[in-house]
């Protein structure tokens, strides 16, 4: 699914209500959405109250549509308007009056927040409710909450109710992910055509919460003249990246990866990507390390193929095992980085690898750091086969020369910069992660977990990826899966011992679990 700026938006809106679909039907099919979704989360409708707060735009428009379909269902609506209703817009206001004429709904109730008391009239409207929609700002605002809508916010956030969003929480750049001062923190927003970039990147991630996106009808047409070249990772991403793996499979033919990792101050680095790596499906693990750390190794993932390097005094890899690692095994893709450290020799030894090496490889962690200041090398290399690099903010600067900005579209901007029309695959890792490809076409991780934050999870998404990358060849679909793989285990070990308890084994274990996921699917 594309995800775009409100700019974007704004033009795909305008498209398709002057060649496709008039703006009251997209508003209609907008309401329908909210409604559907609080419907199907709290049955039977006749036992609910809900408390739409209403600016003045089509997000007020899409409320009212809202509003008059949940009173039809017999739920009870307290509707607070924050302007007369003469100042709604031009479709909002033609709901409006659909709303007034229907004086059957015995349910529906109006407060006026324009008047006099009315925190009083807001506070009492709250204890009467069970669910809060906010239809009060959209995707329009670009200056700071005012002081009227900041306070009713306040007291929305205070409320303790559970709180749906209509398109973006109110006071959130949908665009840049800047909360304007203040706004609401939803519990649900839910997102009208297509997801808004600025919900995706923080501080707005925060106020967000849950997310869902309502299908209003745009011609796929529309959004493909508009050349967006985001996306988020999705399921169904996932389903068609997951390599083929057929009854009559056998080890080598589900791909062998060489691991270059380790050392002896960090073997957890290299057992770590090692067995992720076999989590994902990946027929055979040749994991090079130095010769200090193979009972280490070997006791803890006796599946794994140990390949004993010569190392340093400090017990890191030798520039000297270059030659009897790319002779010694027969691998289909390489990683390198977890655990190396950025002892002089090691790093040497690093960077001549990745030049050597004949197959697609995956760089992460001190791989990355043996380039510091030599993206450029990095480029040249990439002219001859597909390499995946997966850093930080920090080792991205420490690559490049340059610090990641903060502000969302700038990112984006600079991230493709750095690939595009190379043989180069970036996996930025972050809150939210971005992968951004050769052909210029990003993705966004919606998906990551607060679990994810702890010591030895990037070696995980290195073998989740490596392993992938050993099955398919194909660098894009390695990237992209595995970090969705990676957000899914994330998951799933959160339910399992909680979200502070969990550390990063208990990702690679869950592994395992959402790859079974992902194929039932299928089936």
């Amino acid at each position: 699914m594309h995800v775009v700026t409100v700019e974007e938006m704004r033009r795909i809106d305008e498209a398709t209500i002057n060649s496709f679909v008039p703006g009251l039907t997209l508003m209609e099919r907008a309401g329908k959405g909210i409604f559907h979704r609080i419907a199907t989360d709290f049955d039977p409708l006749k036992e609910l109250c809900v408390s739409i707060f209403l600016g003045r735009g089509n997000n007020a428009g899409d409320g009212l549509v809202a509003a008059r379909l949940l009173a039809e269902g017999g739920a009870k609506v307290i509707l607070n308007y924050l302007h007369e209703p003469k100042d709604l817009s031009p479709d909002a206001f033609k709901n409006y009056a659909r709303l007034k004429k229907l004086r059957k709904f015995k349910r529906l109730e109006e407060n006026f927040l324009y008047l006099a008391d009315w925190e009083q009239k807001v506070i009492k409207a709250l204890g009467a409710s069970d669910v809060i929609v906010d239809a009060l700002l959209g995707t329009g605002i670009s200056k700071p909450v005012n002081e009227f809508y900041s306070d009713v916010i306040s007291i929305i956030n205070e409320s303790g109710f559970l709180v749906l969003a209509v398109d973006v929480p109110s006071g959130v750049n949908a665009t840049t992910g800047e909360v304007m001062g203040t706004a609401v923190k939803a519990d649900l927003t839910v997102t009208m055509g297509l997801p808004k970039i600025g919900c995706f990147f923080y501080p707005a991630k925060e106020y967000t919460g849950g997310f869902m996106v309502v299908d209003i009808g745009i011609p796929p047409e529309v959004i493909e003249k508009e050349k967006i070249g985001l996306y988020l990772l999705s399921l169904g991403r996932a389903l068609d990246d997951l390599p083929a793996r057929p009854p009559s499979a056998h080890k080598f033919g589900c791909g062998s990866l060489l691991l270059v990792a380790g050392s002896r101050r960090y073997t957890g680095a290299a057992c770590l990507a090692a067995v992720s790596a076999l989590r994902t499906g990946c027929g055979i693990v040749y994991l090079a390390g130095p010769e200090s750390i193979r009972p280490v190794i070997q006791a803890s993932a006796p599946e794994v193929i140990f390949v004993s390097q010569p190392e340093t005094e400090s017990g890191t890899i030798s520039y000297s095992a270059l030659d009897g690692i790319l002779d010694g095994v027969r691998f289909n893709a390489a990683a390198i980085g977890p655990g190396l450290t950025t002892e002089s020799e090691t790093a040497r030894f690093a960077r001549e690898f990745v030049s050597r090496c004949p197959v697609p490889i995956l760089i992460d962690a001190d791989g990355i750091n043996a380039f510091e200041g030599k993206y450029k090398e990095l480029i040249e290399i990439s002219k001859k086969k597909d390499i995946i690099i997966s850093p930080h903010s920090g080792e991205l600067m420490r690559l490049t020369g340059k610090d990641t900005p903060y502000l969302p579209l700038k990112r984006i901007a600079q991230l493709r910069e750095y690939v595009k029309g190379t043989g180069i695959t970036l996996v930025h890792k972050g809150a939210p992660t971005v992968i951004m490809q050769p052909d210029g076409y990003g993705y966004i991780n919606s998906g990551g977990h607060p679990g994810q934050a702890t010591a030895g999870s990037g070696d995980v998404l290195t073998g989740a990826i490596g392993g992938l990358l050993a099955q398919s060849g194909m660098a894009d679909e390695a990237a992209r899966l595995g970090v969705f793989l990676h957000s899914r285990s994330a998951r799933i070990a959160a339910e399992d011992v909680g979200e502070r308890g969990m550390i990063a084994s208990d990702c690679m274990d869950a592994l395992g679990v959402a790859m079974k996921q992902i194929e039932e699917e299928l089936e």
